[in-house]
């Protein structure tokens, strides 16, 4: 029968640094009598046993039944209730061998231990207390965060900021139950004041979740990077662009127009941005069939882009494909390419002076593209020197949502009138939701849905 993460009474071991080689690995233990389980298999057993919480013991790590050492190695002892998963652990730092990692799995299996599951480690934490659902989450977050702007993101939440919001509304929630309760019980007592008060906290609350989930598109953004399409007509200069963002020769540069076929991606950092910028095929009436199929993905790409980078000819000017393109995507940040060349026209208002080749108008075009992702990414002139709380996940927001939908229900019964135990319904279901989102109500299947992304672990 295979384990879930209901089992906690079943110690755990697993590899908590990436597989393959490198100058030290880590395997992490959790569990009961883990301590002495690892100590079974450790050349100082009784140092290992009557170290301290935090305590570093360096040693050799056994294999009793051949008879023979494994490795050497440090094991740091870490004592319940003060450990991460708030029961007594062991790392085990070894020379970052796959072999040597195997083999200890191996002796730790042998004397006890299961392997963990994906996230059981912070699932444990979450079960003891030491962490909230929404923190538990920010913890992977943060593993896989792939720029500055994820990792503050991640940071915040796993501080507590967003619980202690999510925790502030559902407190609001439980006093207007309170109110709504007490007027049930004593309806003689009613005054105006108490029916304005209801109703102000119910908008006050709906105001509160209207705000987070207006932060959960840029959250998204931020947490999966954002996806800019390098768009134009053959020979514009994309590839050029592309490659000086990139910062090496990736796209192939040819005066011979169409020689970008498919399109070609790169994943890379615009200040505190994670950019997945992509190079298409030129934007044109193609009769060859493989052209054609560029162009196909070119415009799929452009219609799913966080932001558009279109280039022109400056040279040969706006041509009528130009015009047609743009009048579907009017966001687009236009740039007027190859102003380093004689014969280039005046660029039309709204466009930016640019050179591909000798770099005319870069410094620039990077500033306003940063200002452009800046503002994709939530981070507005307002906000930018000061920490916002985002959601993070399209759980997260999924439960707001639903407990917004509860919340407007009750407003709306409120405001009709209606018996004030059905609002009390709606503001239950309300409740229900947050609690949802922060694992003081959780199910199975939610826990095996968010531990399950976790990496082996952690």
């Amino acid at each position: 029968m295979s384990r879930t993460y209901l089992d906690r009474d079943t110690p755990i071991a697993a590899l908590a640094t990436p597989p393959g080689r490198s100058a030290l690995g880590v395997i992490r233990t959790s569990g009961n009598h883990a301590i002495d389980l690892v100590a079974a298999c450790f050349s100082r057993p009784s140092a290992l046993r009557e170290a301290q919480g935090y305590q570093a013991v360096h040693g050799w790590l056994l294999d009793p039944a051949a008879g023979e050492r494994i490795d050497e190695v440090v094991a740091l002892v870490f004592r319940a209730p003060h450990s991460f998963t708030g029961e007594d652990s062991v790392e085990i730092m070894f020379h970052g061998s796959p072999a040597i990692a195997e083999k200890i799995m191996q002796v730790l299996e042998a004397h006890g231990f299961a392997r963990a599951l994906h996230g059981e480690f912070t699932f444990r934490a979450f079960a003891a207390g030491k962490a909230d659902l929404v923190q538990a989450e920010a913890i992977n977050e943060l593993t896989h965060a792939s720029c500055e702007a994820a990792r503050k993101d991640a940071l915040l939440r796993l501080s507590g900021a967003l619980s202690e919001r999510l925790q502030g509304i559902r407190s609001s929630m439980l006093a207007c139950l309170a109110d709504i309760d007490a007027r049930l019980d004593y309806p003689d007592d009613e005054s105006p004041d108490e029916e304005l008060r209801v109703a102000a906290l119910l908008d006050a609350m709906i105001q509160d979740l209207d705000t987070l989930l207006s932060g959960a598109d840029s959250a998204r953004l931020r947490q999966e990077g954002l996806l800019v399409v390098i768009a134009g007509r053959p020979n514009a200069g994309k590839s050029s662009l592309f490659n000086l963002l990139v910062r090496e020769e990736r796209a192939i540069v040819s005066p011979e127009p169409g020689t970008t076929r498919d399109w070609l991606e790169s994943w890379i950092t615009i200040g505190e941005y994670a950019v997945r910028l992509v190079d298409t095929a030129g934007i044109r009436h193609a009769n060859d069939h493989i052209e054609a199929e560029g162009v196909r993905r070119a415009e799929s790409l452009v219609a799913r882009a966080d932001l558009m980078l279109y280039l022109v000819d400056g040279t040969s000017g706006l041509a009528d494909e130009d015009l047609e393109f743009l009048s579907r995507y009017p966001d687009a940040f236009r740039l007027w390419n190859k102003t380093d060349m004689q014969g280039c026209m005046p660029p039309p208002e709204g466009w930016l002076s640019v050179s591909t080749k000798n770099l005319h108008g870069f410094p620039a075009f990077e500033a306003s593209l940063l200002q452009k992702l800046s503002e994709k990414a939530g981070d507005t002139a307002r906000n930018q020197h000061e920490s916002q709380v985002r959601v993070a996940s399209e759980r997260q927001a999924a439960e707001l949502r639903r407990c917004r939908q509860a919340l407007m229900a009750a407003r709306t019964d409120f405001s009709a009138g209606l018996p004030l135990d059905m609002v009390a319904v709606h503001l239950r279901d309300a409740a229900t939701a947050i609690g949802e989102l922060t694992g003081e109500i959780t199910s199975d299947e939610i826990l095996e849905t968010v531990f399950g992304t976790f990496c082996l672990g952690k």
